[in-house]
């Protein structure tokens, strides 16, 4: 049961937002923008993603390398305060059909304001990215790594799973003037966990191990470059 709770609070956090960027900005460029979705979970008579709804911001520091950050608006409403940031650096340029490759090393927290406690997990992205057409829209696969740096589960067990895997894939149209993106991602969640017997009724595409989560999004370009 104590690996149940962990599964539930570690898979909650971390579906809810898809990866920030995977191609990182121009030099100078600023976006913000916002996505909806979550993991999958038996709804009946119907299976729908948790609605979680998170904000984004991201600045291109130089042409390989952009900072963002998010804010789940979900959580805040349930008195969670909860963010994300990190960095977005690529290192591998695409050759034919050789991908871009990117990684994104960053943190989430989770703070919350009734219990006066709060939450730090590191996470690390990893992606490859093939642009094409001319507007350079890419679809994209990788994986994301969350890490829980706690010794201890509930009531003070041991902790027994200090990494979740979830590997990715999407998709990123971009507008005729490159001033916004639409974003789409599915994600398998915790495929390293078992989610048979928790007791929210998650759903997958891998059965009973983790959830999958899908993810809708638009970024917008507050200034051209």
């Amino acid at each position: 049961m104590k690996q149940i709770f962990y599964f539930i609070s570690l898979l909650f956090f971390a579906g809810c937002a898809p990866v920030r960027f995977v191609e990182p900005l121009d030099k100078g460029q600023l976006s913000v923008g916002a996505n909806l979705g979550g993991p999958l979970i038996e709804y009946a008579p119907a299976v729908i993603p948790l609605p979680f709804v998170a904000a984004e911001v991201g600045y291109g520091i130089d042409t390989n390398f952009t900072v963002h950050g998010g804010l789940n608006i979900t959580s805040m409403m349930f008195g969670n305060f909860h963010l994300d940031a990190g960095i977005t650096y690529k290192f591998l340029d695409q050759k034919k059909y050789i991908p871009n490759v990117s990684v994104s090393p960053s943190f989430q927290f989770v703070y919350d304001v009734y219990d006066k406690v709060g939450k730090f997990w590191p996470v690390l992205d990893v992606n490859a990215y093939w642009n094409y057409g001319k507007r350079r829209n890419y679809f994209y696969a990788g994986f994301n790594n969350y890490f829980e740096l706690s010794k201890t589960m509930a009531n003070d067990q041991p902790q027994a799973h200090h990494w979740l895997f979830s590997p990715q894939i999407g998709h990123i149209v971009k507008g005729k003037n490159q001033n916004f993106q639409f974003t789409t991602e599915f994600k398998f969640l915790g495929i390293n966990l078992n989610s048979k017997y928790s007791f929210i009724p998650y759903s997958g595409l891998l059965g009973d191990m983790g959830s999958t989560g899908i993810y809708l999004g638009f970024r917008w370009f507050i200034n051209k470059k």
